[in-house]
């Protein structure tokens, strides 16, 4: 898990995720459009056309009485019209709607970007320099041109949606919606990925655009997405927990910003909290919040196996409950198979708005069906300890040097004393310990949610076959082949973890220069491919000249790991496993080795 801060950003220019890799975390992940969508999140909501008035009502009880306009807006003068009509007081509202930029202006909408709709909740009168994406419950972009690429506007939306997912990280899923020229289509966007509603014209279904533009006002936080499983009162943030499943621990407040988040649109959303009991101010504890994906075993389950067999170094579990699922989020809607985006990239016209279905110019127009369907993730709450720091914080090369080793150390006790195999090597995987006796652990493994349990008979070596599981710079060159997962890919993902950490120098960031960078973009087969010629000889000393000065010791180190793991066999470097427990011992005992004697070779400096 890569640990960023998840803190309250302002509504000023987007977090530095490009397009690129919102591209990457969605498509594949999209459904539409979906049958039942507007009844399913408008359905309870009844709209009535009574003289020029709109009232809005729930339960035969009138929530919200709009004045009509005279007429349904144009694309030209459509944020004019939304920033006039739209803050006129609706009663009942409790919200209030922004347009990003505060220019209502034709010459504001740029060609690449469009416009941002906000609706932030509570209702908001500030400046939008002040307003806070934690604030924001409802996400809109327009475009007032209908020839905008598709793709390239959708982007937008859903970079809007992971700036409010990076500050709201317990959110359940939220509502946005896409304008092009007169269409609109609605969405919703949750862990598991995005989907929609039928395209409809602004001008033709007036009436039904404005009141679910209303509806989304009026709308109770259950209605929006959002979580209550982060209270706060004043001495600060905290949870409740279930007092059925762990008694002792009860409510626990929460710092501030989080210690460490996943900050990916689509996926797990790990966000860790240090966590402290009432009336104490020490933080004992770690909260996790995490969406994992429904087929993976239950960390828990591991975390109790590790502690049955008194694995080395393997963290404590104090609570564990399963919260919430997407599949329940998304009960009643018939699923099909994803969509991704076409290679061609289509553009709109007003021939095409003129022709409108239910189809027209949206989703199914620009994508194709894959082979996958809907995958369902789980909604975790667990509870560890101990807390510990990120790695990218080490104080001294020593620190990180003890923290490597142990957490390789570690790592061999959860093979060979619970059959436990990590699956997920990676920089917010490790953590470093404070204060600990001499015999304990400086560093510790994380996170066993990708961690599996080999069965009894396989050898330890022989691994796991079920898909490429990892975090995408740290993957072993074989996993990326499509190898079965063994202990030997995992040792190498070690390696690919102490160049990043050294390469980042106490950052979370890659220089903008670093060949490292290439890790993380591009299909598995290219992956695989650019990985193996930064292993040989001459593209590794490459790699070893952006070590910045205060770390050239460690150059022999990185060399030496990189010959254990990748021996010469006929004269080509090997990424194979040995089928041997010998063989897994013999690895082991090298590049332990090859820690060790750098520590001592520091400890002399």
């Amino acid at each position: 898990m890569r640990d960023r801060p998840a803190p309250n950003r302002p509504l000023g220019p987007l977090a530095s995720t490009d397009d690129e890799d919102i591209l990457n975390n969605i498509d594949g992940r999209m459904h539409g459009p979906m049958s039942g969508f507007i009844k399913k999140y408008f359905g309870k909501f009844r709209h009535v056309h009574q003289d020029d008035f709109l009232e809005i009502q729930v339960a035969g009880k009138v929530s919200g009485r709009y004045a009509i306009p005279s007429a349904a807006p144009s694309p030209d003068n459509f944020l004019q019209w939304f920033s006039k009509q739209l803050s006129s007081e609706l009663g009942g509202a409790r919200g209030s709607w922004h347009i990003s930029g505060g220019n209502v202006t034709p010459e504001y909408e740029t060609a690449d970007d469009g416009t941002c709709l906000l609706l932030t909740i509570p209702a908001s009168q500030t400046s939008n320099a002040d307003t806070r994406w934690r604030d924001v419950q409802v996400i809109g972009q327009f475009y007032r041109n209908s020839n905008i690429c598709y793709q390239d506007g959708l982007l937008r939306l859903c970079r809007s949606a992971h700036q409010v997912f990076a500050s709201q990280p317990v959110r359940l899923f939220l509502h946005g919606f896409y304008v092009r020229g007169s269409l609109i289509e609605f969405w919703v966007f949750d862990r598991s990925g995005l989907y929609c509603s039928e395209v409809f014209d602004i001008r033709k279904d007036f009436i039904q655009f404005l009141s679910v533009i209303l509806i989304y006002q009026l709308m109770t936080d259950d209605d929006l997405g959002k979580s209550n499983m982060i209270e706060s009162d004043q001495d600060g943030s905290y949870v409740v927990l279930d007092s059925s499943v762990t008694p002792s621990l009860g409510k626990l407040y929460l710092e501030d910003q989080p210690i460490a988040s996943r900050e990916r649109l689509v996926g797990t959303g790990t966000t860790c909290y240090r966590a402290r009991m009432p009336y104490s101010s020490r933080w004992d504890y770690v909260l996790k919040f995490k969406w994992r994906w429904a087929r993976d075993r239950p960390e828990n389950e591991l975390l109790e196996l590790a502690k049955e067999k008194r694995v080395w170094g393997a963290i404590s579990l104090g609570y564990y409950k399963e919260a919430e699922s997407t599949a329940n989020l998304r009960r009643s809607l018939r699923w099909g198979r994803h969509r991704k985006f076409s290679r061609v990239q289509k553009y709109g016209s007003e021939e095409q708005q003129q022709e409108h279905t239910s189809h027209a110019d949206g989703l199914v127009e620009y994508t194709e069906e894959t082979g996958d369907m809907f995958q369902n993730r789980v909604l975790t709450c667990v509870v560890t300890s101990p807390v510990g720091r990120p790695l990218h914080t080490f104080q001294s090369l020593s620190e990180l040097l003890h923290a490597m080793r142990d957490a390789i150390k570690c790592h061999r006790s959860l093979l060979f004393d619970a059959r436990i195999l990590h699956q997920d090597i990676s920089v917010g995987n490790i953590i470093i310990v404070d204060g600990r006796e001499e015999d304990k652990p400086k560093g510790i493994l994380i996170d066993l949610d990708s961690a599996v349990e080999l069965a009894e008979g396989t050898s330890k070596d022989d691994g796991i076959d079920d898909g490429v599981v990892g975090t995408r710079p740290f993957i072993a060159i074989g996993v990326l082949k499509s190898e079965r997962h063994s202990y030997r890919h995992d040792l190498e993902s070690f390696l690919y973890v102490i160049l990043w950490t050294i390469i980042t120098n106490h950052t979370e960031n890659l220089p903008e220069t670093s060949k490292l960078r290439q890790w993380s973009n591009g299909s598995w087969d290219e992956l695989a491919m650019r990985k193996s010629l930064d292993m040989n000889q001459d593209n590794f000393q490459t790699i070893l000249e952006e070590f910045p000065p205060e770390f050239h010791s460690l150059k022999p180190l990185a060399e030496s790991l990189r010959r254990i793991l990748f021996p010469l066999r006929d004269g080509v470097f090997w990424t194979g496993s040995d089928s041997s427990p010998e063989a897994a011992d013999k690895l082991y005992d090298e590049i332990i080795s090859a820690f060790e004697k750098v520590i001592a070779s520091e400890r002399e400096r």
